[in-house]
C-alpha cells in the first residue's frame, strides 16, 4: 500500500507543478491574446504566490486534524474548478483573480503530500520516498512540456488548461478509492490519542523553534532555491525562446531533456543522503553536508548560464543546476518534521510556504529587471540568473554551517510497517 500511496501523490505532484508551468509554456499566446506587457506578465507570475504562504500554512495545520486523504482530494476538485474556469478569461484582471485562486487553493498540497509520505515510510527511506514526491513535481514542470505545448498549439491555451482540470478530478477519484489515510488502524487511533494535544501550541516555544538555526537556515535554504523554482516555471520557456534563440519545439524538448535528467540527479543526491545516513545515522553528515555541497555546485551552474549561453550548455547548466539545487526540495521536510515530528504537517507547511514568499517577488523582480533593459534582453535576463545563483550560494553556505538537527528529539511514531522495514 505504501508504494500506491506514493505512487499517486507522485501524480499528484505532477498536476500540482503542471497547473503552475503551463502558465509559462503559454506565455506566448496568453500575452498576445490578453495584449500584456513584460512588466504585466511578471504580476502574473507572481499573482500565483499571494496567498499560497498563508494558505499553505493553515491548510496543511488543519490536514493534521482532518487527515491528509479528505484535504487532498478536496483541494483537487477546487482546481478542476478553476482550470475549467479558465474559460471565461478575458483580461487582465480576470487572469490575476484565476492565478491568486489557484495558488491560494495549490498551497496545502505540497507540505501534505510530505507529510503524508512521511508516516508512511521509515527513516531510512523517507529521503527517497519525498524525493519521488518532488521528481513529480519536474515531470509536471518540465518533462509534461511538450505534451503540454502540443495541446496549447492545437486546441489553444484555455483547452489546455481545462484538461489539467480533468486530470485533477481523475486523480482525486483514483485517491480516495485506492489509497488509505494511514498505514494500519493501531495508528489511526493512536493518532486520535494525540489530537487534544494538537489542539495547543505555546506560540512562544514554536516562534523559539522556528528561529532556530536548524529550523531559520533550513527554511532560508528552501526559500531560496524556491526562488529558482519559480523562475524555470514562468521564466525559463521565455529565456530558451528569446535568448537562446530556441524555436518552440525545440524549447519544448529542452525544457523535458532538463525535466529528466535535473530528476535522476536530485534522486541521486537524495539516495545518497539515505546512504549515508543508513551507514553513520548522522544527521549532519547525511542530511546537512549532501545537500549543501549539491546546491554550491547548483548554483555555481546555474550562473555559467550568463557566460556560456550556447543551447547545448545551457540546457547541460540547467540540468545541474536544477538537479543539485533542488536537493533540499526533498531533504529540507525530513530535517523540519524533524524538529517538531506531532506537527509534522505543520512543519512542513512552515517550510514550504515561507519557500514560496520568493514565488511573490520573484516574478515582479524579473520582469521589472527585463522591461528596464529595453532591447537588450539578455542582460536583463543574466541580471536576474546571476541574484538567484548569488542568494543560494549564500544561503547554502549558511544551512551547510549552522544546521544541525537534534538526534536526541523524539523521533515520529512508527507503524508496524515502518518498524518491520527497519
Amino acid at each position: 500500500m505504501r508504494w500506491i500511496v506514493l505512487g499517486v501523490l507522485f501524480l499528484g505532484m505532477i498536476i500540482n507543478f503542471a497547473d503552475k508551468s503551463i502558465i509559462g509554456i503559454a506565455a506566448g499566446p496568453i500575452m498576445e491574446d490578453l495584449d500584456l506587457s513584460y512588466e504585466a506578465w511578471g504580476i502574473v507570475g507572481s499573482s500565483y504566490y499571494w496567498l499560497y504562504p498563508i494558505t499553505g500554512i493553515f491548510g496543511a495545520a488543519w490536514a493534521d486534524k482532518i487527515g491528509a486523504k479528505k484535504m487532498l482530494c478536496s483541494l483537487m476538485f477546487i482546481w478542476a474548478v478553476l482550470q475549467f474556469g479558465v474559460l471565461a478569461i478575458t483580461a487582465l484582471p480576470l487572469l490575476i483573480i484565476y492565478r491568486v485562486l489557484l495558488g491560494a487553493f495549490e498551497g496545502p498540497f505540497s507540505p501534505v503530500a510530505y507529510s503524508h509520505a512521511h508516516k508512511w515510510f521509515p527513516p531510512k527511506l523517507r529521503g527517497f520516498a519525498n524525493s519521488v514526491v518532488v521528481s513529480g513535481a519536474t515531470v509536471g514542470a518540465m518533462v509534461v512540456a511538450p505534451a503540454l505545448v502540443a495541446l496549447i498549439s492545437i486546441f489553444g491555451w484555455k483547452i489546455a488548461f481545462a484538461c489539467l482540470g480533468a486530470a485533477s478530478i481523475v486523480w482525486a477519484v483514483i485517491f480516495m478509492i485506492f489509497t488509505k489515510e494511514s498505514p494500519v488502524e493501531a495508528y489511526k487511533e493512536q493518532q486520535e490519542k494525540k489530537k487534544a494535544k494538537l489542539e495547543k501550541i505555546n506560540l512562544k516555544d514554536f516562534g523559539k523553534l522556528l528561529a532556530s538555526p536548524s529550523a531559520l537556515f533550513t527554511t532560508l535554504a528552501y526559500f531560496s532555491t524556491y526562488i529558482l523554482v519559480v523562475w524555470i516555471s514562468v521564466w525559463l520557456p521565455i529565456y530558451l525562446v528569446e535568448v537562446v534563440n530556441m524555436t518552440s519545439v525545440e524549447m519544448g524538448y529542452g525544457v523535458m531533456i532538463i525535466g529528466i535528467v535535473s530528476t535522476l540527479i536530485y534522486m541521486s543526491v537524495s539516495m545518497v543522503s539515505d546512504y549515508v545516513y543508513k551507514r553513520n545515522q548522522n544527521w549532519r553528515t547525511s542530511r546537512v553536508f549532501v545537500v549543501g555541497i549539491s546546491m554550491v555546485i547548483g548554483a555555481l551552474s546555474m550562473a555559467s548560464i550568463t557566460i556560456f549561453q550556447h543551447p547545448i550548455w545551457v540546457i547541460a547548466a540547467m540540468c545541474l543546476a536544477k538537479g543539485l539545487t533542488y536537493a533540499i526540495l526533498p531533504i529540507g521536510p525530513t530535517i523540519m518534521i524533524n524538529e517538531m515530528p506531532e506537527r509534522g504537517g505543520l512543519m512542513t507547511s512552515i517550510l514550504t510556504s515561507s519557500g514560496n514568499i520568493a514565488g511573490i517577488v520573484g516574478p515582479m523582480f524579473t520582469g521589472f529587471i527585463i522591461g528596464l533593459s529595453g532591447s537588450d534582453k539578455i542582460l536583463g535576463y543574466n541580471y536576474s540568473v546571476l541574484a538567484m545563483a548569488v542568494i543560494v550560494l549564500i544561503f547554502a553556505g549558511l544551512f551547510t554551517v549552522f544546521v544541525k538537527p537534534d538526534v536526541n528529539k523524539k523521533q515520529p511514531l512508527e507503524t508496524p510497517a515502518a518498524q518491520e522495514s527497519n
